[in-house]
């Protein structure tokens, strides 16, 4: 009898693996498709901001106290040929999610605490070594085909069928799933050729700050941390260099030794070239039927502001919650549609971003850098001629209401309630939130909407300056807020992003629009992703 999932994830990198304990933590089944028999060893992702360290926490990651996560707290800068500086991005402090706004790591060791979470969750199953080769879509699933890549199978043609009620392919920029979805990449036409280099010094290494960029036309290069303990180097492939030629474990050490590190004082872990691309599937593609596309497979970012797993993660998330709704009966099949759309603005917000930040540092031409650094210098010395910051990315189309902030990332501040204080998620957890600082939100509800609320797992809290409310906002963070935004009363959607804000009169109207919005199909209570 062919094993049947709730759902299937194929690929087994961060983006499927934080998908995959969303999902089973809910109570689902799910299988995860792996080709690769071994971990992947290769250098990837270095960086997370604040708004992956809120949703890491939902599945166990604490971004301030995990050993494998170093919080940054300094600037991000841009110098030119002679180190002047060009562009300081602030880097520091705490970022609207209540996490630090930036944390480095190294993706191995990210993959190992991940799984290791991963294996407490009985309805998760890892099928590594597996290729998927086909999928075929029917009313009721998907039936997956894959082979055999495992090395006991070495020279047998062995294969696996099993189904999944929804498939999503998080299988990196060689999609097999965008391929059989025949989505179409839109390719911004941005295009290097660059050398990773990922370094464990036997001391530790100061630099100030610790993650910058140096835009020398002679040789572009990049200096981050790679987690604790260890540093990145990335390297601009020049004109009159091969792949091959980057590409050598000699290469590396020459380049290293540049910067004061030899085989005597420190462990080269791996190097690899990549090419940085821009691209993105049409974002109306992102779905077909039973099956959806995630992360790399997606779309691909540059690494100049550490967004590109971000943005995966940002992927996962959505389709989490969306897919829980959807299963459980607690909101049609349709719901799934708004996927690809609502992601799509915010994901091209990041992508164009670290274009524009590529476009800084990938100059070869001398004249052109010396253009670069003469308007830079300048808007650094005069801030007035440097052009405005762009606004936040939101969400733009799909489950969001009508007010301005609605489609924003939300934020969180630290809140008491029974003499404990902490940061908001941590006292009240998470899901769908409503929260008021006009009174109690379950009291504005008629009894059809609370009955829904309740139903669907949803957190009504009033929130005040003191324990006269469900919680005590400690910093004064929420009354803040909210009263920027003209609101006494916010709707916060399971992935953090402001569903609608109003008045606590008005939110019985929100909620029953919310409910038209997911086209719920059933009042059973039932698994909740947070």
């Amino acid at each position: 009898m062919t094993e049947t999932f709730d759902v299937v994830v194929v690929g087994y990198g961060p983006v499927g693996q934080y998908l995959a304990l969303k999902l089973g933590a809910a109570g689902y089944t799910v299988a995860c498709v792996e080709k690769w028999p071994q971990p992947y060893p290769l250098p990837r992702a270095v960086h997370y901001d604040h708004e992956i360290a809120r949703l890491f926490k939902t599945v166990g990651l604490d971004s301030r106290t995990n050993p494998i996560i170093e919080q940054y707290d300094n600037v991000y800068r841009w110098v030119n040929a002679d180190k002047e500086v060009l562009l300081d991005l602030d880097w520091s402090g705490v970022g609207p999610s209540g996490w630090h706004t930036s944390n480095f790591f190294s993706q191995p060791e990210l993959d190992r605490e991940l799984i290791s979470y991963m294996e407490q969750v009985p309805g998760i199953t890892l099928l590594r070594g597996w290729e998927v080769q086909d999928l075929e879509e029917d009313a009721d699933g998907v039936t997956v085909t894959a082979r055999s890549m495992r090395p006991e199978d070495a020279g047998a043609l062995a294969t696996k069928t099993f189904r999944g009620r929804y498939v999503v392919g998080a299988d990196g920029a060689n999609s097999f799933v965008r391929r059989w979805m025949k989505a179409e990449m839109h390719d911004l036409g941005f295009a290097f050729d660059w050398l990773i280099v990922d370094m464990l010094p036997n001391e530790p290494m100061t630099f100030d700050p610790p993650a910058w960029q140096w835009c020398n036309p002679a040789a572009p290069t990049t200096i981050v941390p790679g987690g604790p303990g260890r540093r990145r180097w990335e390297f601009m492939r020049l004109p009159h260099e091969t792949i091959e030629q980057l590409n050598t474990e000699e290469t590396a050490w020459k380049r290293m030794s540049v910067w004061g590190l030899t085989p005597e004082n420190s462990v080269l872990e791996r190097h690899a070239v990549y090419t940085f691309r821009a691209m993105w599937a049409q974002p109306e593609q992102w779905r077909k039927g039973r099956v959806l596309i995630a992360g790399d497979a997606a779309h691909l970012t540059p690494p100049f502001a550490g967004q590109g797993m971000c943005a995966g993660i940002r992927d996962a998330q959505n389709i989490a919650w969306k897919l829980d709704a959807v299963l459980s009966g607690r909101a049609a099949d349709d719901l799934l549609d708004s996927y690809g759309p609502e992601r799509s603005n915010n994901m091209q917000y990041w992508v164009n971003f670290a274009v524009g930040l590529g476009e800084v540092i990938c100059v070869l031409d001398p004249e052109a850098a010396a253009g670069r650094d003469a308007a830079m210098k300048s808007a650094v010395a005069d801030p007035t001629l440097a052009p405005p910051p762009p606004p936040p990315p939101t969400l733009t189309a799909g489950t969001i209401g009508t007010h301005p902030v609605a489609g924003h990332l939300s934020h969180q501040y630290r809140v008491q309630r029974d003499g404990v204080t902490d940061y908001f998620d941590h006292v009240v957890g998470y899901g769908w939130v409503v929260l008021s600082t006009a009174g109690s939100p379950a009291d504005a509800l008629g009894a059809e909407n609370l009955a829904w609320a309740r139903e669907n797992g949803a957190v009504l809290v009033s929130i005040g300056a003191d324990e006269r409310a469900d919680l005590v906002d400690v910093d004064g963070g929420y009354a803040a807020w909210l009263a920027g935004l003209g609101a006494d009363t916010v709707i916060v959607r399971p992935d953090f992003y402001v569903y609608d804000a109003g008045s606590l009169s008005g939110l019985d109207a929100a909620v029953t629009g919310l409910r038209a919005t997911l086209h719920a199909t059933s009042s059973t209570s039932s698994p909740v992703v947070a």
